[in-house]
Order: C-alpha cells, then sequence, then structure tokens
C-alpha cells in the first residue's frame, strides 16, 4: 500500500473518532445537565408547602409530578410491614422500614417508607423492636418514584425482610390499589426510626469527568488530524515535484 494512501485512511480514521468522542462527549453533558434537574426538583419539592391527598385521584395526579411534598391522613397496616435489608447509615447496617397506609375515606394506599431501623448484628432475621402508631395518623413526607434499589441475587423476594421494593408485588399482595409513588417521611410518628434523608447522589461530577474525558481524547485526534493532513499535503507535493 502506498505511504500517502496509508496516511489517508489513518486521516480518515481520526476523523471518525473525533466525530464519536464529541457525541460521548455531548452525551455525557446532557446527562450530567438531566442529572443537574433532578436535584433541583428534589430540592425545590422539599421547600413547597405540603399537597393534601385525599383519595386515588389525588394520588394519580401526584404520581405524574414526582418528586412533590405531601400530607396524607390514614391507618398504618403494620403486618403488612416490609423490612429492606441491607441498608446502612453511618457505617451501621440496618433496614428501611416500609408499610402501607390506608388513606382516610379511601379505597387507596400509599406505601411509606418510615425511615431507618439498625439490625441485630447477632441476628440477621431478628427485626428491631419499631413503635407502631396506631389509628388514625397524619403523615408528611416527599412523594417520590420508589426506593433506592441495591443488588439483589434472586428475582423476587417474599416475607418481611426483602432486598427491594416492587410495588407491583406490593400490590398484587394488598390486592387494592396502591399508588405509583412511595412516601418518604419526614413528620414524626414516636416510633423510634432514623429519618434524616438526603438526596439521592446522581453523579453530575462523574458524567462531567467522563465528558472531560472525551474531550481530551477528541483534542488529541485533532492533533493527530492536523499532523497526518500536514503529511499528506507533503507527500503529495513531493509526488507533484517529481512528475
Amino acid at each position: 500500500m502506498m505511504p500517502s494512501l496509508r496516511v489517508a485512511i489513518a486521516l480518515g480514521a481520526a476523523l471518525v473518532g473525533i466525530a464519536a468522542t464529541v457525541s460521548l462527549g455531548n452525551w455525557q453533558l446532557r446527562r450530567a445537565a438531566e442529572k443537574v434537574a433532578i436535584e433541583q426538583s428534589w430540592d425545590a419539592a422539599a421547600h413547597l408547602p405540603p399537597r393534601e391527598l385525599h383519595g386515588t385521584a389525588d394520588l394519580a395526579t401526584v404520581a405524574g409530578h414526582l418528586p412533590q411534598r405531601v400530607r396524607v391522613q390514614g391507618r398504618f397496616e403494620h403486618d403488612r410491614t416490609i423490612w429492606l435489608d441491607n441498608r446502612a447509615l453511618e457505617g451501621r447496617a440496618g433496614f428501611l422500614v416500609v408499610t402501607p397506609l390506608r388513606v382516610q375515606g379511601s379505597q387507596a394506599w400509599v406505601l411509606v417508607n418510615r425511615g431507618w431501623a439498625p439490625r441485630d448484628p447477632a441476628e440477621r432475621t431478628r427485626l428491631p423492636p419499631v413503635a407502631r402508631p396506631e389509628g388514625e395518623v397524619v403523615v408528611e413526607g416527599l412523594a417520590l418514584a420508589g426506593v433506592p434499589r441495591v443488588f439483589q441475587f434472586t428475582s423476587a423476594d417474599v416475607g418481611p425482610i426483602r432486598q427491594n421494593l416492587d410495588l407491583d408485588e406490593m400490590r398484587a399482595e394488598i390486592g387494592a390499589p396502591v399508588a405509583e409513588f412511595v412516601l418518604q417521611q419526614s413528620s414524626a410518628t414516636d416510633d423510634g426510626l432514623d429519618r434524616r434523608w438526603i438526596a439521592p447522589a446522581t453523579g453530575v461530577d462523574r458524567h462531567r469527568g467522563y465528558a472531560f474525558q472525551w474531550f481530551s481524547l477528541t483534542a488529541l485526534l485533532a492533533v493527530i488530524v492536523l499532523g497526518l493532513s500536514w503529511r499528506l499535503l507533503r507527500d503529495r507535493s513531493a509526488a507533484d515535484g517529481a512528475a
């Protein structure tokens, strides 16, 4: 293969690489912008007055505009509580306690992430003692799409201790309309649970870092393109001079 042809092929490959790395860098920047929007919506929702929930229509409206700060009155069904395992807080192993709440004056239910409880270090399956508020209660908090998931080995969990919360599974178990969101409780109900919630880690800096890496590779390829272009022009000039 002639040297000039090899240079032209390398030049074409470098140009394709530039197009690909620019595209990937821009994609990472778009992902970062999406994550910033999530953080901003979380912060804005946390500072708005709570919306009162009274029935199925309210639950559906909220589900279409998450996250949103809400307040609902109802009765906890403690016998249906789910304990989400492998949830650490400040280095301690524990559970997130999720209890269904039957909305007052309605057939609808809301799953309430009530807070964190420590796990027994000696016996994993021993549930910690947690107060069970009885009667009608008013719960306030942030309506979210769900509970952050952790890795699990099986496709489904059974029993009160589970790795993750599946809304469809809970809906089938309860046999009644369940809101398409989880209420992350912030109000106090004297149950001893820890409710020091933090906004989810969205990884904005990671996406920006990836974008920087792709654009750095773009710059390197651009230097290569300039070098190859100069070499190709030099070879052609030399060929024209020889002719």
